[in-house]
Order: structure tokens, then C-alpha cells, then sequence
């Protein structure tokens, strides 16, 4: 009877630990699925340079790897890479604008216009100076004076003659001869001044020329300036300093043919 009893009460206790064991069982397979939930959220999660929140589609992935006992891993993988991979697609799509195409060509130089304001004045250095007397009008003579350098000069205002060695009265000049600009000689280019050298007979005694010489002026035109330039007259022609008059230098020989 005692023998029973015993038996009866292991039985018992066998029971017991194997229903205990029964619900240990489960309730670590409830423990395992609710530990799996968040490491894969975790894992979802972007990372913090570029990357974007997982669209619907990954969530879907992530819940579905979830789902499966094993498919923590798995699950996580295929979350990650697909909401990485399209951040990155976003990311690489706005912010690398394609780089203009590099040239390396320099830009073309404007052409020179040659140089700027003129302030060389035309003198016996650069200049060279042709004296003709002419039949019409009578008793003048066509001063030519003729760039021979390689730069510009200005044939500023107009030519003091000298037709002798001795002291003389200074030549008048015709202001009414005055050139709208300054004349400008490129090399080879002239310019051109009237001189006259008798006027009515007042009495005054004339004397004869066989040359001129000339002197130049400045800006300003009270200067003389620069060597003088010296012509020999084809002929002698006959001068009365205090009837004598010169024109302004002239571009266009047409202005003063007639004066």
C-alpha cells in the first residue's frame, strides 16, 4: 500500500514538471517573436548621411521577415536594401548636376585701335618739308610737310617761316584758316599751309628768298618745338615780312588752294 502511494505520488510529480515544462515552452516562443520586432525596426532605420525613411514596400519587407522564425536576418537584408538603395538614388539625382563641359581656350583679344590720344607733335625730326611757290594765287608759296616716322604726329597749329638769316618781323597768321581739329599724320601722310609773301605795294622794300625755314609748335602753340625743317625754293621769290601771311596747318590741300 505504502508502495502504491509512492508510486502514485511520483506519477504525480512526473505530471506536474511536465506541464510545467509545457508551459515554459511557450511561453519562450511568445518571447522569441516579440524580441524579433525590434532589431529588424531597428535595423530599417536610415542611415544618417543620405539616406531616406523606407518607403511602404520596405515596411512590407521588414514585417514579412518578421513573420518567419528564422527570418531575422533575412528579413532585415532585404528592409535595408531596398530604402537604402532608392535614398541613394534620390540623393545621387539631386544633388550631382552634371559639370559643364570644361574649355580651355582663352577668349579671343580685341584688336589694337592703335593707340590711344596723340601727343607727338610733327617737327624737322619726323617731318619732311617740301616749299613750292605757286603761279595761282601770285606770290605764294605751298608748304608740304610730309610724315616720315612710324608713329602718328599732330601738325599743331600753324608754321613760323623764317626766310632769312637776318632778324625779321614775325609772319601774321589767318585765324580765319583755323582747322576744326587737330591735324593728324599717320606715316606718309602730309599737311598742308599757304604762305604769302608779298601783299599790296605799300612802299615797303622787298627783299629775295631762295628757301624757307620752319619751326613747329606744341599743344599749346606758344612754343617752339623740337629741330626746325629747311627747304630750298626752286626760284627766288620776292618777300615783305610785315605784308607776309600763313594759314593754319590743313589735311585737305582743297581748303586753301584759293586763299
Amino acid at each position: 500500500m505504502r508502495t502504491n502511494f509512492r508510486i502514485a505520488a511520483a506519477a504525480t510529480t512526473t505530471l506536474v514538471a511536465a506541464l510545467a515544462l509545457t508551459a515554459c515552452g511557450g511561453g519562450g516562443s511568445g518571447d522569441t517573436k516579440a524580441g524579433d520586432r525590434p532589431a529588424a525596426s531597428s535595423v530599417a532605420t536610415p542611415a544618417a548621411d543620405d539616406a531616406q525613411a523606407p518607403s511602404a514596400n520596405d515596411s512590407a519587407g521588414s514585417t514579412a521577415g518578421d513573420s518567419k522564425a528564422s527570418g531575422s536576418g533575412t528579413g532585415t537584408s532585404t528592409g535595408t536594401g531596398t530604402g537604402t538603395g532608392t535614398g541613394s538614388s534620390g540623393s545621387g539625382s539631386g544633388k550631382h548636376a552634371a559639370a559643364p563641359a570644361r574649355t580651355d581656350s582663352k577668349p579671343a583679344k580685341k584688336p589694337s585701335s592703335g593707340g590711344g590720344v596723340v601727343d607727338t607733335p610733327c617737327t624737322g625730326a619726323n617731318v619732311k618739308l617740301t616749299a613750292t611757290p605757286v603761279t595761282r594765287p601770285i606770290n605764294h608759296i605751298l608748304l608740304t610737310v610730309t610724315n616720315t616716322g612710324k608713329t602718328l604726329c599732330n601738325a599743331y597749329n600753324a608754321p613760323s617761316i623764317s626766310f632769312s638769316k637776318d632778324a625779321q618781323s614775325p609772319i601774321q597768321i589767318d585765324r580765319d584758316t583755323i582747322p576744326q581739329a587737330v591735324v593728324t599724320l599717320s606715316p606718309g601722310a602730309s599737311a598742308y599751309a599757304m604762305v604769302r609773301t608779298l601783299g599790296e605795294d605799300d612802299g615797303s622794300k622787298a627783299y629775295d628768298a631762295d628757301h624757307v625755314t620752319v619751326y613747329f609748335h606744341g599743344r599749346s602753340g606758344n612754343e617752339s618745338t623740337g629741330p626746325s625743317a629747311y627747304a630750298a625754293l626752286s626760284k627766288h621769290v620776292a618777300v615783305v615780312d610785315s605784308q607776309a601771311r600763313a594759314t593754319y596747318w590743313q589735311s585737305d590741300l582743297s581748303t586753301i588752294d584759293s586763299w
